[in-house]
């Protein structure tokens, strides 16, 4: 190697070492909260810091993240896209963490991430992250209990019977409701079963099936993000009239008649667009079972 290509990378530094300031550590970012010396270090081997200027959207809505990001510095917006128009779902400061639900779900994003200031974000690999959730399973509970609440915030700006309630009442719903997840193939429920409430898709497909006359069974739909199951019963709302078996992991809300007078305690308005949800859907699905009867 020649003096002068020394010389120029003498200039450019790349020979010395580099200094990484930004650290990953329980005190800036609570969900690392009692996680063991190795295991931070473990993270921040494989971390990477990205200083990122203000107007980048760092995820798309429908992007599908391979990492977990660690905003350091700041400031980020979660957005998604209703009716054509850019909604802001929440806030991102020094502290947080996003990527959890390609991390936890390996599916597509449901909203975008943008910075809406210059900000340093570290970025810790997805194996990583799988290795450390392994051994540590207070992370993924943090986690899951952060997707949860983002994916219900995201649901209710979105779905037609909840897109009108009020900030509070909507943080609130967030807060107290609980979701419900189910891996593929699970069998949520059998025509004749006795119902308990309905279900509402928050992320992930079901199979509505039909037994007919004939004893035939058949796949009526597919149902998908923001539908719902459950809806239909016979025998005098003593029975469910199909069933339904998860094609895909999903996530759900259940909603019993306890829920339901929540809700309606909380905001009439959203309780009455829910009923009608409810019972156009029945109607939708009573229409398809009459071309299975046989």
């Amino acid at each position: 190697m020649s003096e002068r290509d020394m010389e120029f990378l003498d200039l450019s530094g790349v020979h010395e070492p580099q200094a990484k300031p930004e650290q990953l550590d329980a005190t800036r970012f609570p969900v690392l909260e009692g996680m063991t010396a190795i295991h931070l270090r473990i993270l921040n081997s494989t971390s990477r810091v990205m200083h990122v200027s203000e107007g980048v959207e760092l995820l798309h809505e429908g992007d599908t993240p391979h990492d977990l990001y660690f905003v350091y510095s700041g400031k980020l917006e979660i957005g998604k896209h209703i009716d054509g128009e850019l909604k802001i779902l929440a806030s991102l400061k020094p502290g947080d963490v996003y990527g959890e639900f390609g991390i936890l779900r390996k599916k597509s994003r449901y909203a975008s991430v943008f910075t809406v200031e210059p900000s340093r974000i570290i970025r810790v690999e997805l194996s990583t992250i799988y290795q450390i959730m392994e051994a540590d399973t207070t992370l993924k509970k943090r986690l899951e209990t952060l997707l949860y609440q983002r994916i219900l915030d995201s649901f209710f700006f979105s779905h037609p019977a909840f897109r009108h309630m009020p900030t509070d009442i909507r943080a609130t719903l967030t807060r107290e409701l609980k979701t419900k997840y189910v891996e593929r193939n699970t069998r949520l429920f059998s025509q004749g079963d006795t119902p308990t409430g309905v279900y509402l898709i928050l992320s992930g497909e079901a199979e509505v099936r039909h037994l007919n006359r004939s004893q035939k069974e058949t796949l009526l739909e597919v149902r998908r993000d923001g539908d719902i199951l459950g809806e239909l019963t016979q025998n005098h709302g003593k029975a469910l009239a199909y069933s339904a078996i998860a094609s895909g992991n999903l996530d759900l809300l259940p909603l019993n008649r306890q829920t339901m007078q929540a809700i309606r305690e909380l905001h009439p308005e959203t309780a009455k667009a829910l009923e009608t949800y409810i019972n156009d859907r029945a109607a939708r699905t009573v229409e398809r079972i009459k071309k299975n009867l046989g």
